[in-house]
């Protein structure tokens, strides 16, 4: 989720699990030259799209999720600009998924920002101090917001959901991450529970955000600054890249 007030940065490993092996920007850059949405083929999952209404503004939402899912990818032969496409597709277990000769690409199904663009801009920097900026220069235009996110580099469809989650996160949480921002607070408390502002952020904007975003970090395999408990990581390897990184 956003971190909007977090004023310190803890840098990602630069090869772990996730990676295969592999340099973490290099691999993660290579995820965002190759995966733009753009290079999706029919059909495309209903989620993976720009949202144009804001699902925070719905007392309904989130939608109930389907379990188990798992959102998987598999390349084309069809080129475009040099580019392999390449398509989108939810299954039901991971064994289905192998079985149609799909690599799993996050647990949970496909939405706004599961393209491997996403992905790779989830693996290769920690989001934290990057979308945190983006949320400062929201509260002084939305427009400045919605470049900064581009230039961290996510989809257009990404961007949506992640603007409107800054958004609501700014409302239901404003106060509360002032209040960490001044007194220090570390992402986690003593006990391993999440500070103050993460824990509202998780509270008030994380189901919608984990619904409609698709995939998460969490759901990625990709480590994060922020201790999560075990069980609720997904640990996997993003090995299915093609040609030279």
């Amino acid at each position: 989720m956003t971190l909007l007030f977090v004023l310190f940065l803890i840098p990602l490993p630069a090869v772990a699990g996730d990676t295969c092996g592999q340099d973490r920007v290099i691999l993660g850059d290579w995820f965002v030259a190759h995966g733009s949405p753009s290079l999706l083929e029919e059909p495309i999952p209903e989620l993976v799209s720009v949202i144009q209404t804001d699902p925070y503004l719905d007392p309904s939402n989130p939608p109930p999720t389907p379990s188990p899912s798992f959102c998987a990818m598999q390349w084309s032969n069809n080129t475009v600009g040099g580019l392999r496409k390449y398509r989108l597709a939810n299954f039901d277990s991971e064994a289905s998924a192998r079985t149609a000769n799909y690599s799993i690409t996050h647990r949970g199904h496909c939405a706004s920002c599961s393209s491997l663009q996403d992905l790779g801009v989830y693996m290769r920097q920690n989001l934290t101090s990057a979308t945190r900026h983006c949320g400062i220069l929201g509260i002084l235009s939305s427009k400045l917001q919605r470049d900064c996110l581009r230039d961290i580099g996510f989809s257009e469809e990404c961007i949506s959901i992640w603007g409107y989650n800054i958004v609501n996160t700014r409302k239901e949480c404003f106060w509360v991450c002032i209040k960490s921002a001044v007194e220090g607070e570390p992402f986690n408390k003593p006990d391993g529970s999440l500070n103050d502002c993460l824990q509202c952020d998780e509270d008030k904007s994380g189901p919608n955000f984990k619904f409609f975003s698709g995939r998460t970090r969490r759901n990625s395999g990709i480590p994060s600054a922020i201790k999560r408990p075990d069980s609720q990581v997904y640990h996997m390897e993003h090995c299915y890249w093609y040609g030279q990184l």
